[in-house]
């Protein structure tokens, strides 16, 4: 194995590290996206009973208190806007990481296919080269002088 495919089987393994990393970071991203959902969920659920409470005359102190934690759960929501555009700004910067990786992994990856079509053509060349001595060879069997 030369440097140029010991540079490639590197750069291969680089680019899965990369990638499993920026998937893991996507991957994070959509699980606080999906948790944000979920904390805006229930908040509108507390909404609604905060609505259905007033029409059907719950007291004072649950209304209250209803209230004040769906106040809590959406100031969370936009608390979470903030994490979650860091995490996303991480994402693309890993995904960017990635692609680079991706690329110089294909380049090396041409670079390495035309060595081994190189390597192939020269070793045809010399087959054939070897071939036609064995031919020449066999043709001037009986030339030259016999004996003399």
């Amino acid at each position: 194995m030369n440097a140029i495919e010991l540079l490639h089987r590197l750069a291969k393994i680089r680019e899965d590290q990369a990638m499993a990393r920026a998937k893991r970071v996507a991957s994070q991203v959509n699980q606080q996206k999906a948790f944000k959902d979920q904390v805006l969920d229930y908040a509108k659920d507390y909404e609604s009973q905060l609505l259905a409470g007033g029409k059907g005359g719950s007291s004072v102190a649950f209304i209250q208190d209803a209230n004040a934690f769906r106040e809590k759960l959406l100031h969370s929501a936009i608390e979470m806007d903030g994490q979650i555009q860091g995490m996303t700004k991480a994402s693309e910067e890993t995904l960017k990481v990635a692609t680079l990786a991706r690329m110089r992994t294909r380049g090396l990856s041409k670079l390495v296919d035309k060595m081994h079509l190189e390597a192939k053509r020269k070793q045809a060349k010399a087959e054939l080269s070897q071939f036609e001595d064995n031919f020449s060879a066999r043709l001037s069997f009986k030339s030259g002088t016999k004996d003399a």
